[in-house]
């Protein structure tokens, strides 16, 4: 009786002490959740910043034309003073601030043949006559300043390289623009292939 009574103490304690070693267990975290903590803490502390935002001025700032500088929007060109050489024919562009504010140009204008009554360009653009001193020119409202240039003769030329062609007149773009204006000229011939037949100075005040 004795014995029985001291073996069923024994598995009662045995009892007890298994199943609060189980209680512990099952509170105590996984290994899952641990991790898994872990990581999405990490992943919060490397978020990247929202990027800057960019000002519109800084995109547009560097297609301005410079301070005081003649717009195309406020010029009129024409060919004027036109006479002719040894084989050639010499005119100036004479360039009118039509806008009620005064502005300057300086340097070379932008010069072309076009045709075909679309614009499409005839030729090489104008050479650059080097050697020539430019100024800057002040044009107050109504002022005029000019560019001489050369068109020579197409004939001068030979036929096969030249490809003579008629034009319809010229593009011209006032320095410092990225807008151009017509000229009409008629009579006006150039070159289709690659040869320079025509040449402009610079900017100088109207004469």
């Amino acid at each position: 009786m004795n014995t029985l009574r001291v073996t069923l103490s024994s598995g009662i304690l045995l009892c007890l002490a298994a199943c609060s070693t189980g209680a512990q267990e099952d509170n105590a975290p996984t290994s899952n959740e641990s991790s898994t903590s872990t990581a999405a803490g990490s992943t919060a502390a490397s978020s990247p910043a929202a990027p800057a935002t960019i000002s519109p001025t800084e995109s547009t700032a560097s297609s301005s034309l410079p301070a005081g500088a003649c717009a195309t929007s406020q010029l009129r060109v024409e060919l004027a003073n036109e006479q002719g050489a040894a084989g050639s024919r010499i005119a100036d562009l004479v360039f009118t601030n039509i806008s009620g504010e005064g502005c300057t140009l300086a340097g070379f204008p932008g010069v072309s043949a076009v045709t075909g009554s679309d614009g499409t360009q005839l030729g090489p653009a104008a050479t650059r006559e080097t050697g020539i001193e430019a100024a800057t020119v002040t044009l107050h409202p109504g002022a005029q300043a000019r560019a001489a240039m050369k068109i020579t003769n197409v004939g001068l030329f030979d036929q096969a390289q030249c490809q003579p062609q008629s034009a319809d007149g010229l593009r011209v773009y006032p320095p410092e623009n990225t807008d151009s204006l017509f000229v009409a000229v008629p009579g006006l011939e150039g070159c289709a292939g690659e040869v320079d037949y025509l040449s402009v100075q610079p900017i100088a005040p109207a004469s």
